[in-house]
């Protein structure tokens, strides 16, 4: 199953425990919601944009946000990261990129993620299309530890700050240090565009390293 649908699965269950006696009526309210508010999105591919489902899972959330009169927030993101975080713990069992050897499978398997994903941006940005989906610049300070890459602009900052939702960005942005817990990564990243920089700079480095232990900066 898509992570996006893992995440609408997510607000059903949010809705049950937290709102048991409006939980059906949240639902329906927020599937409803969810074509318009995304009618109202910038076209950057669909499902030929590998990066989209981010903006889907985006726009989950403000569904059930307006489905419930602002009552389901960004915390609801959180609950659900953890819990998605513990149902699938046991993957920590077989992956530790504190080994070198899984380390090196994670670094050639994020770029070869994002290397063509990059060149496919480039292309249908060259075409005027895709027009503020996300651009990847790999490994820009030239890191030899960990994986690093940046992303140029973001369409869920766009979004929200379009729409009056920039309250949800910063639970949003938080999930992002939770998953890398089920490979022992730890993601060292400094700012983001939700905090008005231009770009999110992502630097996953193995969470028993010195660099993980010593790291004093502040996180966002």
């Amino acid at each position: 199953m898509s992570l996006d649908k893992l995440v609408n699965k997510g607000f059903v269950r949010y809705a049950k425990k937290h709102f048991p006696d409006e939980a059906d009526t949240i639902i329906k309210k927020a599937n409803g919601l969810y074509p318009k508010l995304h009618a109202k999105a910038p076209d950057i591919g669909g499902s030929a944009n590998n990066m989209a489902y981010n903006l889907d899972m985006m726009i989950t959330a403000v569904s059930y946000y307006e489905a419930s009169d602002h009552r389901i927030g960004g915390e609801a993101f959180g609950e659900i990261a953890s819990t998605l975080l513990k149902k699938y713990g046991f993957v920590k069992k077989f992956i530790n990129i504190n080994k070198p050897w899984q380390m090196r499978l994670l670094k050639k398997a994020m770029y070869n993620r994002y290397v063509p994903y990059s060149k496919l941006v480039d292309e249908k940005l060259s075409k005027g299309e895709w027009g503020n989906t996300w651009r990847v610049k790999i490994n820009p300070k030239n890191i030899d530890e960990g994986v690093a890459f940046d992303l140029v602009g973001c369409p869920l900052a766009d979004y929200a700050k379009a729409y009056g939702y920039e309250e949800l960005l910063p639970h949003m942005c938080a999930v992002d240090h939770l998953m890398p817990q089920l490979v022992h990564a730890k993601l060292i990243r400094t700012h983001t565009c939700a905090t008005g920089s231009d770009s999110c700079d992502y630097w996953y480095v193995a969470d028993e390293s010195e660099t993980a232990r010593n790291f004093k900066g502040k996180l966002v």
